[in-house]
């Protein structure tokens, strides 16, 4: 390459020469032909060399741009799968966290509805409570059949006879509530006079039923038991029988068909009549009392979606009567008991109480609401009966005091007038 350059300079300088000289011109220029042919092979060559130069040059180049490609397209392949896997990632979060918030808000709404719409298995027993007003009215009616002459059957025979049959004098009365009281001679009957008719021996199973008011509170039975809520047949029998001896106890026989015709036989009928106003007053109570504690049929259905509920079963189990659990049926009174019992005695209603919240729990406050009235109004019922016994017992002080008064007096003027 140098040498070449060495003769291109030296023509050069050769054609300078030659310009010099115009005389010689002549006889140069074949020269100078030969020597610029010369040249411009030279440059010819020496332009090849470059341009071949250049042209691997321009492969390495080209190469190294395929290189380069190659890199590029790799980078890019790599971006396109990480961006890829930035985009899945991304989408799976996205659709983990619309998951999770319609979860959430999935489970908002099942709570919600849970405290609104959730109907618990103690609901059962609060049904049960909605039957109190028709256990109380059938208690009502059965207190009609408590009076003599009534519906209601009485297993005791001598009972039935001192109840049922028409009054006789009071001789007679008491003689026959005698032979009554022998079934139910006590310890202190016996200590008197037993070994008579009157007290053969000491009942064991029912001693002084027929003169004890336990008898109408609580049951009777042996000397000690606890209050029975629910009366057996026998039971009821017994508090009968203490009613008739303390409020139905005769105070005259009844008149025949042809004594009744008499005008003194009418005014006997209208006095009876009157007396037994005052004595229909004077038993209702207690005859309410052993209605009330009548197993009624009512109950049962009502009892049976009680113990449905784990609460209302478990304490049903620790709190119902014999009568109860043997016919399925409870009276007025031990309903009334247990209804009342369950919410403020029973552990296992606590835990439903608990459990119960929003909604649900403000139900459960209006229920034992309604309860408390339902307690009340028959609070109220008992007082407006004590209230009439009470203005009776008032009318009937009134006649004794004013009556001789006002029979004095009416003999006086009857006499002054002429009259006997």
């Amino acid at each position: 390459m140098n040498s070449q350059r060495r003769k291109i300079l030296l023509a050069t300088f050769a054609i300078a020469s030659i310009s010099v000289s115009n005389a010689a011109r002549a006889d140069i220029i074949p020269v100078i032909d030969a020597i610029l042919i010369q040249t411009v092979t030279l440059v010819n060559a020496s332009v090849q060399g470059v341009t071949a130069a250049v042209g691997g040059t321009t492969a390495s180049v080209d190469a190294m741009n395929t290189n380069l490609a190659g890199i590029l397209e790799q980078v890019g392949q790599a971006i396109n799968e990480n961006s890829q896997k930035i985009a899945t990632t991304i989408e799976t979060d996205g659709r983990a966290q619309r998951d999770y918030s319609s979860g959430q808000e999935k489970y908002r709404r099942l709570e919600n509805a849970r405290e609104t719409y959730f109907v618990g298995a103690n609901i059962c027993s609060e049904a049960a409570s909605g039957g109190a007003n028709e256990v109380a009215s059938s208690a009502g009616a059965a207190k009609g059949g408590m009076r003599p002459a009534g519906n209601t059957a009485i297993s005791n025979k001598a009972i039935a006879q001192a109840i049922n049959s028409p009054p006789v004098s009071a001789e007679i009365d008491s003689s026959r509530a005698a032979k009554v009281h022998a079934q139910f001679c006590d310890s202190d009957d016996y200590s008197a006079y037993g070994g008579a008719a009157a007290c053969p021996s000491i009942s064991t199973t029912m001693p002084g039923a027929d003169k004890r008011i336990d008898s109408v509170l609580a049951g009777a039975g042996q000397d000690g038991k606890a209050p029975d809520l629910t009366f057996s047949q026998d039971q009821t029998d017994a508090a009968r029988m203490y009613v008739q001896n303390s409020i139905r106890r005769s105070v005259g026989t009844q008149l025949k068909k042809g004594e009744a015709d008499t005008a003194a036989g009418s005014q006997y009928v209208g006095l009876m009549n009157q007396y037994n106003a005052v004595i229909s007053a004077a038993a209702d109570p207690q005859e309410q009392r052993i209605a009330d504690s009548q197993p009624s049929a009512v109950t049962k259905d009502l009892l049976k979606e009680v113990l449905i509920s784990p609460s209302g079963s478990a304490y049903y189990a620790q709190v119902a009567s014999k009568v109860a659990k043997s016919t399925g049926m409870m009276s007025a009174r031990e309903f009334e008991r247990f209804e009342v019992g369950r919410r403020y005695a029973n552990t296992e209603y606590q835990a439903d109480l608990q459990a119960l919240n929003g909604e649900n729990l403000q139900r459960e406050q209006i229920r034992i609401a309604s309860l408390n009235n339902q307690i009340l109004l028959g609070v109220k019922d008992e007082l407006q009966k004590s209230n009439i016994i009470a203005g009776q017992l008032l009318a009937s002080k009134a006649r004794d005091e004013y009556g001789p008064i006002l029979g004095a007096v009416y003999r006086s003027v009857a006499g002054r007038m002429g009259g006997q």
